[in-house]
């Protein structure tokens, strides 16, 4: 089996005239950050390597999130990620080491949640539902797909195991 958490960034700083790429967390998006590490180590859903698109805010997403686990975790950069489209998320996704079985992209939406709705092919209704409505910042969807390598992933194809976003964390639903 593969697993692969979809992370949207943090809350964010507006641009207010600055580079789009250089917006950095609030405080609010670093404490969501905290928060969703520390549950998704409590699920033990922590991948190999987190894959981020080298704008500051993912980069200090991955960060965060990867320093609320207890076991070390790559930070890998993919400027390609930036900008995305769910088809070129689709084919980093299937140039993915086959060493590594559970990985992590940190994007921006609208890429990363439509990428997530087309790769989940099944899954609870409720939270595939509220997937597809609305992905927010710092919301984690964990999809396992039931092959061997991750050249053979397809759209439709994968267990959605997980969605949470850190306004249910807050109201404790889904914990």
């Amino acid at each position: 089996m593969r697993r692969l958490l979809l992370i949207r960034h943090a809350k964010t700083e507006p641009s207010m005239g600055r580079e789009d790429f250089e917006r950095a967390l609030t405080d609010r998006g670093r404490d969501d950050a905290r928060r969703m590490a520390a549950s998704l180590a409590a699920r033990r859903f922590i991948p190999e390597v987190l894959v981020h698109s080298g704008a500051l805010r993912t980069k200090q997403t991955a960060e965060i999130f990867a320093s609320g686990w207890p076991r070390r975790v790559e930070l890998e950069e993919e400027l390609a990620l930036y900008d995305a489209t769910p088809a070129t998320l689709f084919a980093r996704a299937r140039r993915l080491s086959d060493g590594r079985a559970n990985v992590a992209f940190v994007g921006h939406n609208p890429a990363i949640g439509e990428f997530a709705v087309a790769m989940a092919g099944s899954g609870a209704y409720p939270e595939l539902r509220r997937m597809a409505a609305k992905y927010p910042t710092c919301a984690v969807a964990a999809l396992d797909f039931p092959v061997e390598s991750w050249g053979e992933i397809g759209p439709g194809t994968a267990l959605l195991a997980l969605f949470v976003t850190p306004s249910e964390l807050e109201t404790g639903a889904n914990d």
